[in-house]
């Protein structure tokens, strides 16, 4: 970490080698290396799918558990006493 802060040309030179090497990649090298790239994410993502879709299906056999008939979607919900919004009367 002192190397950086004493030498600030050594960091331009390093930066600089490092950018160079990019350049002398040709076009059809690039377009290979982001092809594999996409490759490995679209495994990845399927492989994540199918991960999801399999613990779902084992979700959907497994037996629910019972509830009460007395428990319902709407069970603890009260109406509201008053309207949100009121109406402007209208002067013609």
């Amino acid at each position: 970490m002192a190397l950086w802060g004493r030498n600030p040309s050594l960091v331009t030179i390093l930066l600089w080698t490092c950018f160079g090497s990019v350049a002398a990649i040709s076009e059809p090298e690039i377009c290979y290396i982001l092809d594999g790239i996409l490759f490995l994410y679209g495994i990845i993502l399927t492989a994540l799918y199918c991960r999801i879709k399999i613990l779902n299906a084992k979700e959907i056999g497994k037996p629910k558990p019972q509830k009460n008939a007395e428990e319902g979607i709407y069970t603890g919900l009260t109406p509201h006493a008053q309207d949100t919004y009121e109406t402007i009367g209208n002067k013609k």
